[in-house]
């Protein structure tokens, strides 16, 4: 036999030797902060729904909206009466007005028109009360 084979297997182990563990600095911790609660405000209805064309505030003196253009089929365009009625109907909250051109009686502008002036239907009295807090006459 060789005499490899008879050596006897070390009694002791020798450790590696020591490594110094160089530690890198932690990254900052990002402090999260919760906002402050924001108030909510609350709006009235009618500015909720904004229209996206301006609206007249005042009418000038003299202003008259002819009751002969507010018909359906009349296919009005650039009508300085239904200009007003779609304006009016919109400052009280008929927002769907504004999906038809302003001065044309389309759609829209009749269905409102309509639900303001319920059973009574379209007529001079009616559209007195649409402008009831305006210089704006009514005519046919």
């Amino acid at each position: 036999m060789s005499d490899e084979l008879n050596q006897k297997a070390p009694t002791s182990w020798e450790a590696p030797a020591v490594v110094e563990v160089v530690s890198t600095p932690a990254e900052p911790e990002q402090v999260v902060t919760n906002p402050e609660p924001v108030a909510v405000v609350e709006t009235p209805a009618v500015e909720v729904a904004k229209s996206k064309k301006p609206v007249a505030t005042s009418y000038q003196d003299g202003e008259v909206v002819v009751l002969s253009k507010l018909v359906l089929s009349s296919k009005e365009r650039n009508s300085r009466s239904v200009a007003l009625v779609q304006e009016q109907l919109i400052s009280k909250g008929y927002t769907e007005v504004d999906m038809d051109k302003r001065g044309s009686y389309k759609e829209n502008t009749n269905k409102a028109l309509l639900e303001f002036c319920g059973s009574e239907g379209i007529n001079e009295a009616t559209l007195k009360k649409l402008f009831s807090n305006t210089k704006v006459a009514i005519t046919y």
